[in-house]
């Protein structure tokens, strides 16, 4: 349920429409860090539930079903977009090497793509961190996971003067406590109570006044990073309870289970829209075309609606893809 509250998050971030509102800014916008604590904690209890010396072969053939070839899928989706939209070169530059780096995972000129990198680089080094976990233990993980995020954080100017905007979205290693935290709430999640709630909540309430200038305003981005963790505890705490409600639980759910089709789909759908109406984003926000000519609401609608057309279209592909082998054609499974 957490991760389909992620995935509205993720479509009110990219569609505008709370822009800067307290509500953007204390609670959806930090939705893509909540998902990758989701990322460590569902890594984390799968790597526990899988033992033996082809674990790290099903973990990786896992990734490459699951990610990879829908990220492909909608690679090429991507393309077609291009050719038939053929937006103006300052939205997209075609060169000849950028077939290749989206092969190898760099999905560069497609807007909001930058998760589809990070999320890779994270899966494909995630047994790093559980083996070091299983060395060291959890102090030593949190400690230095902390000890990485922590200076990249509280100089992120200093890091994008190296690696640039886009550079500094993919960059995995700013994301290191989240994952190292989601773990660590792996073998609790089930004992989260009110007492673990009022505790994330009292570590919450300054982190976001320091995250709103309040206080201490040169430590603003530390907080701005830190929060997500606190923040995990009180949704998944807040989702445990609203679980009672069918009306609430059945579609955050499903969004949830199709969230990485979602965020794919949403990807796809935003750029075709930006490419025919005009309009940007960048780190700073959105402006321009789509953004002030539409109703931002129906857009939302609109990202979510190309959200759940891709995920349908691909669970058909994927059952096509399935009755085909029942029939003896030599095609690797993509079922799950």
């Amino acid at each position: 349920m957490v991760k389909g509250w992620a995935i509205i998050g993720v479509t009110l971030i990219h569609s505008w429409v709370l822009a800067d509102s307290r509500w953007m800014t204390f609670l959806f916008y930090h939705s893509v860090p909540v998902f990758l604590v989701l990322f460590g904690l569902n890594s984390e209890g799968w790597f526990e539930r899988h033992e033996g010396k082809h674990r790290l072969q099903r973990w990786y053939g896992r990734g490459f079903r699951r990610i990879l070839i829908p990220a492909w899928a909608s690679c090429l989706a991507w393309w077609a977009i291009v050719i038939i939209l053929r937006p103006p070169e300052e939205m997209v530059r075609l060169k000849l090497t950028l077939p290749f780096w989206h092969l190898i995972g760099w999905f560069k000129q497609i807007g909001t793509s930058w998760f589809i990198t990070l999320i890779l680089q994270l899966f494909a080094i995630f047994p790093l961190f559980f083996a070091f976990r299983r060395k060291f233990g959890w102090t030593a993980l949190l400690f230095t996971a902390s000890a990485i995020t922590l200076p990249i954080t509280m100089f992120p100017l200093d890091v994008k003067g190296v690696l640039g905007d886009a550079g500094w979205l993919i960059f995995a290693p700013r994301f290191a406590i989240h994952v190292a935290f989601g773990m660590w709430l792996a073998a609790r999640v089930d004992r989260i109570g009110p007492r673990s709630v009022v505790l994330a909540v009292l570590v919450l309430l300054p982190l976001y006044a320091i995250e709103d200038r309040l206080i201490l305003p040169e430590w603003w981005r530390v907080a701005d990073r830190f929060l997500e963790m606190p923040l995990s505890v009180v949704l998944l705490a807040g989702m445990a309870a609203l679980s009672r409600i069918a009306s609430i639980e059945k579609p955050l759910s499903w969004l949830g289970q199709h969230s990485w089709g979602l965020y794919l789909g949403q990807m796809l759908t935003h750029n075709a829209f930006l490419y025919r109406f005009g309009g940007g984003c960048n780190l700073y926000g959105c402006s321009e075309g789509i953004f002030e000519r539409w109703n931002l609401w129906i857009y939302s609608g609109v990202l979510l609606a190309g959200s759940i057309a891709f995920v349908w279209f691909g669970n058909w592909l994927v059952e096509q893809n399935e009755q085909l082998r029942r029939k003896g054609w030599a095609l690797p499974s993509l079922a799950d």
